[in-house]
């Protein structure tokens, strides 16, 4: 059956069941009787509402017998559920007999989230941080780079969080759980080179661009309490404001303790925004700000949420487009101070603490990459292209080529490229002396910098003679 004649009879069933709960021997169910709500659909997944008396359901069920008689669709009673609530239990087996389905109980699983008219425990959140488990065993066999795994994070399992982020609000021990499965995943087990509050900041604040989930899931809820403000017309919006608000504005209601556990949730962001904003009109200038061209975006909100660090204008020439990501994290982890050089595994008690290329000094991270052994491929490099600057640390070096190389030339990325890969080659070089006892040489590390150097260009200009 096409999508839109399958429309057309979900229309049909809808004004049937309108037509048909019109009289006296229907009864609404307590909470959608305001609204005279009877069924709520979604693709071909239906919900129908009642009443808990024998009439009001035998109504709904002829109703999807006519339907079934006209249209051919059926409803399967295997995967069909009826959910009683304060139901007595002879009338229970009655209405059981009568509808053929099996009784539900809460809470139901719907597109993989639980669903309940209380508040979900942890337990019930399992199927969501058991989905991410999953992918993190599946990647865990293979030996990944660390870019690759900031991508699969970022894309895979913030994925797999956006569908329950913008539905429901998580517990903390869930959030901890996603993010302790993450971190040990990142790090492959090993101590924490960055804490991970530092990566979930965007690359201008020395972070990795990855989202705090916290955050993230106030910024997707808080769409919700865009609609209500704007009074969408949503049955969502339509019965909160009939069953919770009444009369009262949203941004001075006092939430009651029968209230939803969702909406009580809603009106604890309210008050965070309202703090963060300052006052009703802050806030909604604030909202109104997170408006583009007419649509919500969250990802504003979740900037103007977040408590900005300190700026890092040179990061940006890191995470140039052009620029593998293997080589930029080298060069992130390098700019933190965060490379395992042997000066800072003192905790360990090595024996042997000596830069592992001169054997002349301790290995720090700024002896490591301008002893004399580096030196020399720095200065092969820079003459090479044709640099007459002297480098002191790579923080100088970063800003100079911000400042004098940042442009799009072919020679300005090849000396931010050859920059970014050089110190990548140094530190393979530099791991597989210290654990594999690979000699190399300043003339291998050299070669293998500028071979990469010109796969990427010609990679950028096929058309182009490059001629350095």
């Amino acid at each position: 059956m096409s999508s839109a004649l399958f429309l057309r009879c979900i229309e049909y069933l809808s004004l049937l069941l309108k037509a048909k709960t019109q009289g006296d021997r229907f009864r609404f169910h307590p909470r959608c009787q305001g609204l005279h709500i009877t069924h709520l659909a979604f693709a071909d997944d239906l919900i129908l509402f009642s009443y808990g008396d024998e009439a009001s359901v035998e109504i709904l069920t002829t109703c999807l017998e006519t339907f079934e008689g006209v249209s051919g669709l059926s409803f399967n009673p295997a995967k069909s559920s009826i959910f009683l609530a304060c139901v007595k239990d002879n009338r229970k087996r009655r209405i059981l007999e009568g509808v053929g389905f099996s009784e539900g109980t809460f809470p139901v699983c719907y597109l993989g989230i639980p669903l309940a008219p209380i508040s979900v425990s942890v337990k019930e959140f399992s199927p969501f941080t058991e989905a991410i488990e999953e992918y993190i065993q599946k990647w865990g066999h293979r030996t990944l780079s660390y870019a690759l795994k900031v991508e699969l994070i970022r894309s895979v399992i913030q994925g797999v969080e956006g569908l329950w982020f913008q539905v429901s609000p998580l517990h903390d021990a869930v959030l901890k759980k996603i993010r302790s499965s993450c971190t040990q995943f990142f790090w492959g087990g090993r101590p924490a080179r960055v804490a991970w509050d530092d990566i979930c900041t965007p690359n201008l604040e020395g972070g990795l661009g990855l989202m705090d989930l916290r955050k993230w899931n106030v910024a997707l809820l808080t769409r919700a309490i865009w609609h209500l403000y704007r009074d969408s017309d949503s049955i969502w919006v339509k019965f909160v404001k009939h069953f919770y608000l009444g009369s009262t504005p949203f941004w001075d209601y006092s939430p009651r303790d029968r209230d939803s556990f969702l909406f009580k949730r809603l009106c604890t962001i309210r008050d965070q925004l309202l703090l963060h904003f300052g006052g009703i009109d802050g806030t909604i200038a604030g909202l109104h700000r997170c408006c583009v061209a007419g649509r919500f975006d969250t990802g504003l909100v979740y900037e103007a949420l977040r408590a900005p660090h300190l700026m890092f204008p040179w990061m940006r020439i890191i995470w140039r487009p052009f620029i593998p990501p293997k080589f930029s994290f080298t060069l992130w982890l390098s700019c933190r101070k965060r490379l395992a050089t042997r000066d800072s595994l003192s905790f360990m008690n090595l024996d042997d603490v000596s830069c592992v290329f001169c054997r002349h000094a301790d290995e720090t991270l700024p002896h490591l990459f301008l002893c004399p052994f580096t030196s020399a491929i720095w200065s092969t490099i820079r003459s090479w292209l044709g640099i007459r600057r002297q480098m002191t640390t790579l923080e100088s070096a970063i800003k100079w080529i911000k400042k004098e190389h940042g442009g799009k030339s072919i020679h300005a990325k090849a000396i931010l490229l050859d920059f970014c890969i050089l110190v990548h080659e140094i530190w393979r070089a530099r791991n597989g002396i210290a654990f594999d006892q690979e000699p190399t040489s300043p003339e291998a590390i050299i070669a293998k910098v500028k071979l990469a150097t010109y796969r990427i260009l010609i990679r950028l200009y096929p058309s182009q003679m490059i001629t350095f």
